[in-house]
C-alpha cells in the first residue's frame, strides 16, 4: 500500500483548510480600520498655550 502519499495529501488538505479558515476569519469585535495612534492631528485636543 502506498501510506506516503496518503500522508501528503491528508496533509496537502489539511495545510490547504488551515489557510482558507485563517483568511476568512476575522475578529469583528475590533474595527477593521484603525486610525494611527501615534500619527499627528489635524485639530489638537489641546492648544499650546501663547508665548508673550
Amino acid at each position: 500500500m502506498a501510506f506516503r502519499p496518503l500522508i501528503f495529501g491528508v496533509l496537502f488538505i489539511a495545510v490547504l483548510v488551515m489557510v482558507i479558515l485563517s483568511i476568512t476569519w476575522v475578529d469583528k469585535s475590533h474595527p477593521i480600520r484603525q486610525p494611527d495612534p501615534l500619527a499627528p492631528s489635524t485639530t489638537p485636543s489641546n492648544p499650546p498655550p501663547s508665548v508673550q
